[in-house]
């Protein structure tokens, strides 16, 4: 008969902590920098953990009368009195160290079943490389809980870089994206280089865009199609880069992060891709999550995926334009605007921005014209994109003037002799 064993878990350590969150606010950002939801073994803690940290990110006060009545307005299942009895419980000295050891007992909970989870496959018919990446996943969330020293001296960085191999820069064939605005930052393996525009302004054509020049120079890449289907945007590739259209792997059935990771390391190892583009980022999901941790997770894990294979990562972002007081060319989004993630905005080497003025009421001069940001006017289906932040490098200020066409989009410059000639690109 197999002995029952009890799941490792500290739920007095659980209720010191919360006990120490309730009596003291600075306690709140340490706890919640450390751990989440699901490191609290006991059901009731977690709820009392959500409660606390829902009411610090609404800037509310915290003890035990308001988190009592956040549980009652919430129908959540604690009895309230049961959160007052946490307060005798406080150790705010041990808070770092408590954290460790609920930490530690929810890895071990999570070794625990998803290796159970692995024997059971390796049993059945599922393939060993998708076994062997689920292992991969245990051992990266073992390391990131780990109390092992990651800091170095800068002697020691100094020589670790000294054989390192220096971070491929993917060249696009364009002269003015190669040596301006991504001089410096933004295509290179290893990196995060975030696309943003609103609704209808073109960045899924300027990702098309980058990504049929990359290919005509002989990289490989992965889209995960989030917002439409796969046949359009394969339809795309076979017009515009017909010879090298199967060096992409375009996906539109997978939405799940960590389904998305799996899906991408396979690729890395079958096919050895340079970049990935996710269309859009804002449709990606985390079933496992919960939704307090949703974004800050999936936005963590496409950056990690740039540097983990070592790829160049295009996230496309959707932004929020406040269209009731701004107008015109102050409608051209930047940094700013990207408030989906603070996150992935944080971790993006390079970031650029996308307009196109004829979605601007007040921009449109007629039905074939539109106008820049100094009046000047330009074929109605003109793009400009732009800069809008750098992690390190040269900040390039100027816009990069762009033509939709019936095949996608295409440099001003070249296709100006379609316009008239009194047309002056501008860049």
């Amino acid at each position: 008969m197999t002995e029952s064993r009890i799941p490792p878990q500290a739920t007095e350590i659980e209720e010191s902590v919360l006990g120490s969150m309730l009596i003291d606010i600075d306690t709140v950002d340490i706890v919640t920098g450390t751990l989440h939801e699901e490191d609290f073994y006991n059901p009731r803690n977690r709820s009392i953990f959500l409660a606390i940290r829902r009411l610090y990110s609404e800037n509310k006060s915290i003890d035990a009368l308001s988190v009592e009545q956040f549980i009652k307005d919430n129908d959540e299942p604690v009895d309230p009195s049961y959160v007052s009895e946490l307060t005798r419980y406080a150790s705010i000295g041990a808070v770092e160290d408590h954290c460790q050891i609920i930490k530690e007992k929810s890895i071990k909970r999570r070794i625990i079943l998803d290796c159970s989870e692995i024997v059971n496959d390796s049993y059945g018919e599922r393939d060993a490389y998708s076994i062997i990446d689920k292992l991969n996943g245990i051992a990266d969330s073992v390391d990131s809980g780990s109390k092992r020293t990651h800091s170095l001296t800068p002697s020691q960085i100094i020589e670790r870089e000294k054989d390192a191999p220096v971070q491929e820069k993917l060249f696009t064939g364009d002269y003015k994206l190669d040596n301006g605005i991504f001089a410096d930052a933004g295509t290179r393996k290893g990196q995060v280089q975030l696309i943003i525009a609103d609704s209808g302004h073109g960045k899924t054509s300027v990702a098309m865009w980058e990504a049929e020049m990359l290919l005509r120079r002989g990289y490989k890449g992965a889209w995960f199609q989030l917002e439409d289907y796969d046949k359009s945007t394969a339809d795309h590739f076979d017009r515009n880069t017909h010879n090298e259209k199967d060096n992409i792997w375009v996906c539109d059935s997978l939405y799940d992060i960590e389904d998305i990771k799996r899906e991408a390391r396979a690729l890395k190892r079958e096919h050895g891709i340079d970049f990935i583009v996710f269309d859009y980022v804002q449709n990606i999901e985390y079933t496992k999550g919960k939704r307090y941790d949703e974004v800050e997770y999936i936005s963590k894990q496409v950056t990690r995926m740039a540097k983990d294979l070592n790829v160049l990562v295009i996230p496309l972002s959707q932004v929020t334009l406040n269209y009731g007081s701004t107008h015109g060319w102050s409608l051209e989004p930047g940094k700013g605007h990207v408030r989906w993630s603070q996150q992935l905005k944080q971790d993006a080497h390079c970031i650029i921005s996308v307009f196109r003025p004829s979605e601007i009421t007040n921009l449109v001069v007629n039905e074939s014209q539109v106008k820049d940001w100094k009046d000047n006017l330009h074929p109605i289906n003109s793009v400009w994109i732009k800069q809008a932040k750098i992690r390190y490098g040269k900040k390039e200020l100027r816009r990069y003037h762009l033509i939709h066409t019936d095949k996608g989009l295409k440099p001003y410059e070249v296709s100006r002799s379609e316009y008239p000639q009194n047309e002056k690109p501008i860049f």
